[in-house]
């Protein structure tokens, strides 16, 4: 739930170094997959094969295995870029440029050798084709050194630069074929490129796996890429099917599909035991958040600290996360528990009834208050509604009224966005798997200000944001933002919830299929 229009989803130590001494190995000559078919089952959100236009799960997950980027992130990880079409990487002091040097071996599915060029005219066309993933060129230029080497240039500092390099809408495209076919990097590119058309036929990318048929509404067809760099594809076809989560059930029970993607934790529950299927569940990086309103113009009542005090003790974090369902995680910070910079279980506010009744009669009166949230749309398999329910239920037990105010999800956007609701109930999902992302959440910025937490209003939490936000070295940034999230719990404004869970059900067959909080789902790594 953010400011701008976007899609449905959603950035190296010993293992990266060992990843990249295998990934040197992969030849550039035509080779061959070891064969079969994997047919993967996923509700669609499809709506384009060009990555440059595209910001959807599905077209994630096709992306990640069409086109290569810069960087990646080990399958099931997501706090630790690796290697891809970069072999190494570099930032300056203050996080502003970025230099990425690039294989050398890499060629594209038309044979067509990658250079820096390519990198330049692909991160260009991002940024002109003003796409829903667009943003993540916000600020940031690139530039050719040599034929092997780029920098991304920041205008301000920007330590998330190696993650946000690892999306799909960031794949690299052979730009000599895509010009050829309509394709544009200029200003105005939003206008002037029609290259769109071409990539729903054809890839273009250096990917393990080709485009060989694609359609939005029933089935999308990759095949191996003779030409790709790395280990070659265990499979000789994958099949994207769109499917509902009823016929996924039915098809993962009877083999006709290997790996479903969207089946309801009792569809889930009722294939547990059956030998024919494997499980892999993990806590999705989505975060269900409470704020409560700390602008006085809102309500004199939640911009009051001793209210914040009283719900943040208040809530039975255990009896919400009980909601979630098996497999979901308490979010002791803003920041997922797979993100870098994430607090530690026992950094989670526990919850004290005397405290929170202490608070509530220092306020002086018995407080009521709305709490407002989306009614008509369900994320995880879960409805608002009862979360709501429950969260009025913690807080009547110390003395705090809550009217329940649901609305259109189209409708408590507005008021979200517009800072007007008293208390509301939301979730963010995260752009890029970077803990700078969440800098959103501090005071002046996108949710601060939909929470009334105006510039000036904690500068603690804003000095270390400040520092944070221009830090270069993991372990020091996964410090300050282990810091910022304390600050953030002791203003309160603030309540994280819980992160839901994402499952994946394979066949037998298959295997074990990892969870990946980046793509979702690593084709790829199906081994």
């Amino acid at each position: 739930m953010r400011n701008r229009a976007r899609g449905t989803a959603l950035l190296a130590g010993a293992v990266g170094a060992a990843l990249l001494l295998s990934a040197c190995s992969g030849a550039a000559t035509p080779q061959k997959s070891s064969g079969g078919t994997l047919v993967i089952d996923k509700s669609f959100d499809l709506k384009t094969a060009d990555p440059a236009r595209n910001f959807e799960t599905a077209g994630n997950i096709l992306g990640r295995a069409v086109y290569d980027t810069l960087l990646t992130f080990k399958n099931g990880d997501s706090s630790t870029p690796i290697a891809m079409l970069a072999t190494k990487w570099e930032g300056n002091a203050d996080a502003t440029k970025y230099t990425f040097t690039l294989r050398k071996d890499a060629k594209f599915s038309s044979g067509d050798k990658l250079t820096a060029d390519d990198v330049v005219f692909s991160l260009n066309r991002v940024t002109n084709i003003k796409g829903n993933g667009s943003f993540l060129m916000d600020g940031l230029t690139t530039k050719k050194v040599d034929d092997t080497t780029v920098e991304i240039i920041s205008e301000k500092s920007n330590t998330a630069i190696p993650a946000i390099v690892t999306s799909p809408t960031l794949g690299i495209l052979d730009s000599a074929l895509v010009t050829k076919n309509g394709g544009t990097d200029a200003v105005g590119a939003d206008e002037t490129d029609k290259a769109e058309k071409f990539l729903n036929k054809t890839s273009a990318g250096t990917g393990p796996y080709a485009l060989k048929t694609f359609n939005t509404t029933t089935e999308t067809v990759i095949v191996p890429n003779k030409y790709y760099w790395g280990d070659k594809p265990k499979y000789d076809k994958v099949v994207l099917r769109n499917a509902t989560a009823a016929t996924q059930n039915q098809d993962i029970t009877s083999g006709t599909a290997q790996v479903a993607l969207d089946l309801g934790s009792d569809q889930i529950a009722s294939l547990k035991g059956n030998s024919s299927v494997e499980i892999t569940t993990a806590p999705s990086p989505t975060l269900f958040f409470l704020f409560s309103n700390a602008n006085p113009a809102i309500s004199t009542i939640t911009s009051d600290p001793k209210f914040r005090e009283a719900v943040t003790y208040g809530l039975d974090y255990k009896s919400l996360l009980d909601l979630a369902g098996d497999g979901a995680v308490r979010a002791a910070g803003v920041i997922p528990n797979s993100f870098l910079g994430a607090l530690k279980e026992s950094d989670a506010v526990v919850r004290d009834v005397s405290k929170a009744k202490a608070a509530v009669a220092a306020l002086g009166s018995a407080p009521t208050v709305k709490l407002e949230y989306p009614s008509d749309i369900t994320v995880a398999g879960l409805d608002f509604g009862p979360i709501a329910e429950r969260i009025q239920a913690n807080l009547k037990e110390v003395g705090i009224t809550v009217t329940l105010v649901p609305s259109p999800v189209s409708t408590a956007l507005d008021s979200y966005r517009a800072g007007t609701e008293e208390m509301g109930l939301w979730l963010w999902n995260p752009d890029f798997p970077d803990p700078s992302d969440y800098l959103v959440f501090g005071p002046g910025a996108t949710v601060g200000l939909r929470a009334g937490w105006a510039t000036g209003s904690d500068a603690t939490v804003e000095g270390i944001a400040t520092k944070a936000s221009s830090t270069v070295d993991n372990d020091a940034r996964g410090a300050l933002y282990e810091d910022l999230q304390k600050g953030l719990n002791k203003a309160g404004v603030f309540n994280p919830l819980f992160q839901p869970a994402a499952s994946i059900v394979s066949s037998s067959t298959v295997g074990t299929v990892t969870y990946s909080p980046v793509y979702g789902l690593d084709i790829p790594a199906i081994k």
